[in-house]
């Protein structure tokens, strides 16, 4: 299944099950790169807009690409009250402009989907010198607060979703990494940051967002619903809710 079409069948789900990213990193992004009605932004991997509101209130002139028709449609839609807003329904393959174009390049849990030379390479060259590449995202991780809602959960995916190794959280070591890559393609003045936040799900609002899996969405029929239905009884039986942790990462980078 290709991601971009996984994604859009789920655009509604999307943007009412995916977390909002904490106030705290949108300063640390605007101390590192300050941002005002002359500066000039791309965002990589619109989505429905849920990263977006804190850069666009700057007044910048501020540019979204998302290859998704309804993932996009949403975005105008959540975003329409920003007279600075605009977007192109495209990949960032597709997106064309002149070199040293932007101020600020940042996307949102959207970066890995590109071939890690390709992304950086491309960043690099449509950046002005001095401009910053903001690259952050989320990290799900399990309840740690119902012991037997979790054990429960990773029963259903040893059946029906099977994965190598254990669970690992995403680590201050993970993020010193990503930091380090953007290093090798010419960026300076690397740095990282780490933080932390909970939401809670209903079972009907937590098989919302495991339909925006694109992993667990290409699982054969049988086995996705049966995964579902698993987790779904879990969370009933266990009080109804389930608090998904979430790890998010930033890396700033700066064009010399």
């Amino acid at each position: 299944m290709i991601f971009e079409k996984a994604f859009d069948k789920a655009a509604m789900d999307y943007d009412q099950s995916r977390p909002v990213y904490p106030e705290a990193l949108y300063r640390d992004i605007f101390r590192y790169q300050p941002v005002s009605a002359d500066s000039h932004v791309l965002e990589i991997g619109l989505g429905t807009g849920k990263a977006s509101p804190p850069v666009l209130a700057t007044g910048c002139h501020f540019t979204g690409i998302e290859p998704g028709e309804n993932l996009i449609a949403l975005a105008k839609q959540n975003l329409r009250k920003y007279a600075n807003f605009s977007c192109r329904n495209l990949t960032l393959q597709e997106f064309v402009c002149p070199e040293q174009s932007f101020d600020l390049i940042y996307a949102a849990t959207a970066f890995h989907w590109i071939p890690e030379e390709y992304g950086y390479t491309r960043v690099f060259h449509m950046l002005k010198s001095g401009g910053v590449f903001a690259r952050f995202a989320y990290h799900a991780g399990p309840d740690r607060t119902r012991k037997a809602l979790t054990e429960q959960i990773q029963v259903c995916y040893q059946k029906y979703m099977p994965r190598e190794g254990d669970y690992k959280e995403f680590s201050e070591t993970d993020a010193e990494h990503l930091s380090g890559l953007a290093a090798e393609y010419g960026f300076t003045n690397t740095q990282y940051s780490l933080y932390h936040v909970t939401k809670d799900f209903t079972a009907d609002e937590y098989m919302a967002l495991l339909r925006t899996y694109p992993d667990h969405m290409s699982l054969e029929e049988d086995s996705r619903g049966k995964l579902f239905d698993g987790i779904h009884s879990a969370i009933t039986q266990n009080g109804g809710t389930i608090t998904v942790y979430y790890t998010m990462d930033l890396e700033l980078a700066e064009k010399p």
